[in-house]
């Protein structure tokens, strides 16, 4: 059996020769961890308190401990697996990441690593220059604390209605995190990646949407975006069309790919107050814990 180094790097040979085509996992099913490993510190407080701690030892928006993604999992037994349809009526839903240590091969760590890794090399959406080389790095990163994919649950085409995708396929992933450690752990950020032949059929509305109510529903008071670049038109769309607030405008803040030499792109800041989201947000009764 391969390693998972050799594995994770086999996926990233794949998506280097076809930069537009997404993971395609095999559609066997496949089991989930069933309980969390050592790294996952167990909340300080009950679901039923007020406050809910997300903090770990020096933990940001940009580093963390290696993990499987479902850190406080039992305070979205009400939402999640959430199904919902796109705009092509293919049916979808948002999971938490899946993985076997018996069946590498199709082990969704690897597809999220292999779509974080696109867009790094796309270099337009996110501060990355290099990309992650083992799945242990890019699951201190993504899978830290709570991460979520879009599933497909039927077969279906791609968004230019030229090649089919399977049922099972990563169509995006998310995960949700303390932006800043300590007293601001309350703060979460959001990242958030749709795979590219998949742009434009809802996914990452529809990510955006579970991210606020779920955010919400494991405690924490608000989020905020720290780089959302100005030149990333549909982002900053679709961020203010779900009520996001613009906060912040820091000039000349990245180098991104296809600006003119010495060019820097502007980059905003995003904030949404998640104390003002309705209880029945996405048509989801409150939580038990919240009632």
């Amino acid at each position: 059996m391969r390693s998972v180094q050799s594995i994770g790097k086999l996926s990233n040979r794949i998506i280097r020769r076809s930069p537009h085509a997404a993971f395609r996992p095999p559609t066997a099913a496949i089991a989930s961890i069933t309980s969390p490993p050592p790294s996952h510190p167990s909340p300080r407080h009950l679901p039923t308190a007020p406050h809910i701690t997300h903090d770990r030892h020096l933990t940001t928006a940009y580093t963390g401990t290696p993990s499987d993604g479902k850190l406080h999992h039992s305070l979205l037994a009400h939402l999640i697996p959430h199904k919902s349809t796109l705009k092509d009526g293919r049916r979808v839903e948002v999971d938490f990441f899946q993985h076997s240590p018996h069946q590498i091969e199709e082990c969704e760590w690897f597809a999220g690593m292999a779509l974080m890794n696109l867009v790094i090399r796309e270099g337009l959406s996110w501060p990355f220059e290099h990309e992650f080389e083992s799945v242990d790095d890019y699951r201190g990163y993504f899978l830290s604390h709570t991460a979520f994919v879009v599933r497909a649950l039927d077969n279906g085409m791609d968004a230019a209605k030229r090649n089919s995708s399977s049922k099972g396929e990563i169509l995006g992933c998310f995960y949700i995190k303390p932006n800043f450690p300590g007293r601001c752990s309350h703060v979460c950020n959001g990242g958030f990646i749709t795979a590219p032949r998949f742009r434009g059929l809802g996914v990452a509305r529809l990510m955006g949407g579970v991210f606020l109510r779920a955010a919400r529903d494991m405690g924490y008071k608000s989020s905020y975006f720290n780089l959302v670049f100005k030149s990333n038109v549909g982002s900053v769309k679709l961020w203010e069309s779900l009520g996001f607030e613009r906060v912040c405008v820091l000039e000349k803040a990245a180098r991104l790919e296809g600006l003119k030499d010495g060019e820097l792109d502007t980059a905003y800041g995003y904030r949404y107050d998640l104390e003002k989201l309705p209880e029945d947000y996405l048509g989801i009764e409150a939580a038990s814990h919240r009632r």
